[in-house]
């Protein structure tokens, strides 16, 4: 008897969630479609038919986890009158995303390992048209001097460099747990201050430094 296409993607579904809780649990170099199989009950070749290899598993596991933020994201009311106050709100949509699900977070995104290393590819030119994270962003910064709020720059290239800031932030915060509620909330607006700051001030090195 064929399967139905609900039955299709209820395994594929079940399967990508044994598969993110074996990634939490062991890490990217322990997971095996072998001991996938075994968890979710299905033959190897069951998986493959979901899945090419394990690189197609972890890749769609990222795009998930990228689906979600992205969500989060464009939850955020526009405030098309406050560009730095439009870019703020995401900057801590972020940060919550990862603290959120920081076993997951530092299992994607704190190893340099599989897809995990190249899925991304935050610093390579055009990211803004290939990622709709930096295309948001990228915008912010861009409605931000169209508005006087940021000093003129290359919008993508700070998109970039303020991103990486952001991810900073986030990875620590979901490495050491965040602390307590009212320190957390303090760095992450006092770090929110400093980078607005430095936009609204548009600062570059001196020639010959």
């Amino acid at each position: 008897m064929e399967s139905t296409t609900e039955e299709t993607e209820g395994s594929a579904a079940r399967i990508l969630e044994a598969a993110t809780a074996m990634l939490i649990e062991s890490g990217y170099a322990s997971l095996s479609m072998r001991r996938l199989g075994a968890r979710v009950g299905l033959s190897q070749a069951a998986i493959y038919r979901h899945y090419r290899d394990k690189a197609d598993l972890v890749s769609q596991i990222i795009e998930a986890g990228y689906r979600r933020l992205l969500s989060k994201i464009e939850a955020i009311p526009v405030q098309a009158t406050d560009p730095a106050g439009q870019l703020a709100a995401g900057i801590r949509a972020y940060v919550d995303f990862a603290l959120d699900s920081p076993d997951l977070f530092k299992a994607i995104l704190l190893q340099d390992v599989g897809p995990a290393r190249t899925a991304i590819e935050a610093f390579s030119p055009g990211v803004s048209r290939r990622r709709k994270t930096f295309a948001t962003l990228t915008a912010e910064i861009r409605a931000g001097i169209e508005a006087g709020q940021f000093a003129p720059c290359d919008p993508e290239i700070t998109a970039q460099a303020l991103w990486s800031s952001i991810f900073g932030l986030a990875a620590r915060m979901a490495m050491e747990g965040g602390g307590s509620g009212e320190a957390r909330k303090a760095v992450i607006e006092r770090s929110i201050e400093i980078l607005l700051a430095g936009l609204a001030k548009g600062s570059r090195p001196q020639e010959g430094i």
